[in-house]
């Protein structure tokens, strides 16, 4: 707790408290669909295999994460 205490006070005293949280980019509803089901058909798929599913592959879409702050 005190590092923490000392961490937002050294931050202070630089000005540079910078708050950044990073979402989905809105998209409509049909879109958003698609993208998790494709995303459920590739972890139904590695379920049955017995391994973690791969998101990063080609033919799946990806949500792109939009920076606010």
């Amino acid at each position: 707790m005190a590092t923490l205490k000392r961490l937002e006070a050294l931050e202070r005293v630089r000005g540079q408290r910078k708050v950044v949280a990073l979402f989905p980019e809105l998209m409509p509803v049909d879109e958003w669909g698609a993208i998790a089901s494709n995303m459920q058909a590739e972890l139904k798929a590695n379920i049955k295999k017995d391994c973690p599913p791969q998101y990063d592959k080609g033919d799946l879409s990806h949500l792109v994460l939009v920076a606010i702050g």
